[in-house]
């Protein structure tokens, strides 16, 4: 059962020089995890509450298997309980007051409170919240909150499901667990799961497709690895994590390597780079992305590397992220370089301290300018 979307929504609010913010935007999304993904505010929540109907689009079309739920040119808007749709919200929403077994029955229709209990314990089991069933929201973990709502979400048998950055709340490990969960309940329910999140990770562990939202519009769309692997503009390599993007122009051309030569320039100096073959001519100017993780560092020079480039520098700033370590490098221009902290003592690496990079040319990706 296929979900459509082709909805546009005046959002009123204004981004600076950009004017007034409005959503435009148009997918499908087959059965399986189709991730939303972009920087906060870029859309992706207004188009959740689109499709629940919690917010009415001013013009488009919403369906779900060919039943529309919205349609401006038909006059269907229908309301949220007959639009069969479960939703879980970033702060999940839970009921503080009721125990997780009425928050989990909340979303079960029907007058028979056997079959309620029923359905209830048979989807708190698959979640492994069953323990749970008579506390209070305030007495159970993160992890355990979060699949309470998923499983009242579950519970009213819908064709569809919403989660609303669903663990952006919750340690590494817990997440994981809950990802595991998700990947289950895909496999079995075979219904599309919309999956909002600025988080790459949780993007190419779930997804099957991921959409990339920029400023209300969709910007690219494809399987997570190609999108953010393979970066193709300059706003989908900065949302996905690219932080070498740096201005050239094209030197030299050899069809028979299958490359050419950009001489890059930033504030920090120049350098030359041999990157993959284009149509652009010798003086044209480009944009060039390169990826931390995809440039390898050495303390002497590499040889015999099939890497095209071996660039020699000095390290600036060692930085230490909460999943990485980046090392900033001074090599014509300024580099940053994505290495383990066991990377950083294993080769004694200090600001000042000269290193070599390696880059292949396939690693860099030419962006359209």
């Amino acid at each position: 059962m296929m979900l459509s979307v082709s909805i546009r929504k005046d959002l009123g609010k204004t981004l600076g020089p950009a004017g007034v913010f409005s959503l435009d935007v148009e997918f499908e999304a087959q059965p399986g995890v189709t991730v939303l993904f972009g920087a906060s505010g870029s859309g992706k929540t207004t188009t959740l509450q689109s499709i629940a109907g919690l917010l009415k689009p001013d013009s488009g079309r919403i369906a779900i298997g060919g039943d529309a739920l919205f349609d401006s040119e038909r006059g269907i808007d229908l309301p949220i309980r007959k639009r069969r749709v479960g939703y879980v919200f970033q702060n999940l929403a839970l009921f503080p007051h009721l125990t997780v077994r009425a928050n989990v029955e909340f979303g079960i229709n029907g007058p028979d409170r056997r079959e309620r209990a029923r359905r209830a314990d048979e989807i708190m089991e698959a979640l492994y919240i069953r323990h749970t069933a008579g506390r209070l929201p305030r007495d159970i973990s993160g992890g355990e909150a979060q699949r309470v709502a998923l499983a009242r979400a579950l519970c009213c048998g819908p064709r569809l499901l919403l989660l609303d950055e669903p663990l952006s709340a919750i340690d590494e490990a817990t997440k994981l667990g809950i990802i595991d969960d998700l990947k289950t309940l895909n496999r079995q329910l075979r219904l599309p799961i919309i999956y909002v999140t600025h988080s790459r990770d949780e993007a190419v562990a779930l997804g099957a497709e991921v959409i990339i939202y920029e400023r209300g519009r969709v910007i690219a769309r494809g399987e997570p690895l190609e999108v953010f692997g393979s970066p193709v503009t300059m706003s989908v390599a900065r949302l996905t994590g690219v932080e070498n993007i740096f201005e050239g122009s094209v030197i030299t051309k050899s069809e028979r390597a299958g490359t050419m030569t950009v001489r890059l320039e930033d504030s920090s100096g120049v350098c030359s780079l041999e990157v993959p073959l284009s149509s652009r001519t010798p003086g044209e100017m480009v944009k060039i992305a390169v990826r931390p993780g995809d440039i390898l560092m050495a303390t002497e020079e590499p040889r015999h590397t099939s890497a095209r480039n071996v660039l020699r520098g000095n390290v600036l700033t060692i930085e230490q992220r909460s999943d990485r370590t980046v090392v900033r490098v001074a090599s014509g221009v300024c580099w940053s370089v994505s290495v383990t902290r066991q990377a950083v003592d294993e080769l004694e690496l200090s600001a000042g301290k000269e290193v070599w990079l390696a880059i292949k040319s396939h690693s860099c990706h030419l962006l359209e300018v």
